[in-house]
């Protein structure tokens, strides 16, 4: 690896602790309305507008565009949610170590960019008992904002 700015360092090391601590011991489609609305609440408390998603094993449980944000996030949230489900970690957790390594999807993982992009947002959905089974996304802010704001938002919901 080469030499990496200690701020990386240490903010993947942050990120990588978030996808061991929020980690769900069960979720169905009645949890996926419940954290989107709790989501959208958070993103109205900051002022902001975020289109959100959840999906599990494939099925989208819950979609959300708040007014303000653009058609195109869909496609920002499919994108995202390819990144989580290839590499199993966060989208920006994986952006920032590629960056870091200084690798591509292209050219090191043959990933297109019409289909995969590096960017904050999209988190992995893991059940205790079986690992990664979806994602839970938002898109509409810089990376890092959308980044810290589906992990506060899972953070502050499995706490309750």
């Amino acid at each position: 690896m080469n030499s990496i700015n200690p701020e990386i360092t240490a903010r993947l090391a942050q990120m990588q602790q978030e996808e061991q601590e929020l980690v769900w011991d069960t979720f169905n489609s009645e949890t996926a309305l419940q954290l989107g609305l709790h989501l959208v609440q958070e993103a109205k408390r900051r002022s902001q507008a975020v289109t959100i998603d959840i999906t599990l094993k494939g099925h989208r449980l819950f979609l959300h565009a708040m007014e303000g944000t653009h058609p195109d996030n869909e496609n920002w949230i499919r994108r995202k949610n390819n990144v989580v489900n290839h590499f199993g970690s966060s989208s920006w957790h994986t952006a920032l170590r590629l960056r870091s390594e200084n690798k591509t999807l292209e050219q090191d993982y043959q990933r297109s960019g019409s289909d995969y992009v590096l960017a904050g947002g999209a988190f992995p959905l893991i059940l205790k008992e079986e690992g990664q089974v979806g994602t839970i996304t938002v898109s509409g802010l810089p990376d890092e904002e959308d980044h810290d704001l589906v992990t506060n938002g899972i953070r502050s919901f499995l706490e309750g």
